[in-house]
């Protein structure tokens, strides 16, 4: 089995490679375990990799030439990464509309295969929500997207239905919250302005918290999406019960819960700050701040239990445990 990773060396993406080779196997298109043989990560930057399953293709998805050598290679999973996050898309959302849609609709073009359609595996968000909303939403919930890049992820989730009634694709997309807890550098994107209260506090550095100590955000650890984007891979078809897109339930949390988990965990003791930002609260205030799904049960997909859990999961990627926290000092 052939796969590819496009945003390979991104948050999401190197901890899936990691994944898949440990896994070493997923369902192929008739529901049995086939064995990886080889998985193609696309970027526009790569990590230095030696590993004999690994091919690396250091490009633009936006390049024909990138798109060609996927057509030619006939990829029998791809897992969609590649995309410009919410600030940046903001920022501007032409370019952002080339990396999220346009080169979608020819990447479709590139693997869809009627024959033997590739599975197709797209993390869209929870910013495709927005406006009034219930105190909690649902898979089926309308969409109202107030960012560019929430609109990009509806267009999206939209084209590859569509792709998938023409039987070009068999895809998946799941909606993500923020995702934690990314390792660095800082990064102007909504999740890593609030993984760095994890991630400074961690370190034993004093850390800023951009929101207000009562502002709720749904959250899931890497982990948890990686699993569960590997899960809903190999979903069977009619688990998915006609849809194409659901939700990755979400633990909900308020900063202030963020910062107990860390006295928890950590045993020396946090030292957060509170700046709120105006336009972050903006974009947060915008999201659901309950995430649910109705249909996650069927598929397999999980949330994480308690933020415990996921400053733990950063840890263990940091290759530390509770005992080596405890000797961390501040500089």
């Amino acid at each position: 089995m052939r796969v590819l990773i496009t945003g390979a060396d991104g948050f999401i993406g190197k901890t899936l490679t990691a994944a898949l080779l440990e896994r070493g196997v997923l369902k192929n298109s008739g529901g049995h375990s086939e064995r990886i043989d080889e998985i193609m990560l696309l970027d526009t930057a790569l990590s230095a990799t030696s590993d004999p399953q690994l091919t690396s293709i250091q490009a633009d998805i936006c390049d024909p030439h990138t798109r060609a050598k996927i057509a030619a290679w006939q990829p029998h999973s791809v897992f969609h990464l590649a995309a410009v996050l919410t600030t940046a898309a903001e920022q501007d959302p032409a370019a952002a509309l080339a990396i999220n849609v346009s080169s979608l609709a020819d990447l479709i073009d590139a693997v869809g295969n009627t024959a033997a359609p590739p599975r197709f595996i797209f993390p869209s968000s929870i910013a495709v929500f927005g406006g009034l909303l219930p105190d909690n939403v649902d898979d089926d919930h309308l969409q109202k997207p107030q960012t560019s890049y929430g609109t990009h992820k509806a267009i999206a989730e939209l084209m590859l239905a569509d792709a998938t009634r023409h039987g070009a694709i068999d895809a998946r997309a799941l909606r993500l919250p923020i995702v934690l807890v990314h390792p660095g550098p800082p990064t102007d994107s909504v999740s890593d302005r609030i993984a760095a209260i994890v991630r400074d506090s961690v370190a034993g550095r004093p850390a800023v918290c951009p929101l207000r100590e009562d502002t709720k955000v749904p959250v899931v650890s890497v982990d948890t999406v990686v699993r569960n984007l590997i899960t809903l891979h190999d979903a069977d078809t009619a688990a998915l019960r006609g849809k194409r897109a659901l939700n990755q339930p979400a633990l909900t949390v308020n900063m202030a819960d963020i910062v107990d988990a860390l006295n928890i965990v950590t045993e020396v003791a946090p030292r957060v700050s509170f700046a709120p930002d105006p336009d972050l609260k903006k974009i947060v205030d915008g999201w659901p701040k309950g995430f649910i799904s109705t249909r996650a049960p069927s598929v397999g997909v999980v949330a994480d239990k308690t933020f415990d859990e996921i400053i733990m999961s950063y840890q263990r990627h940091l290759g530390i445990d509770g005992k080596a926290q405890k000797q961390i000092t501040s500089p």
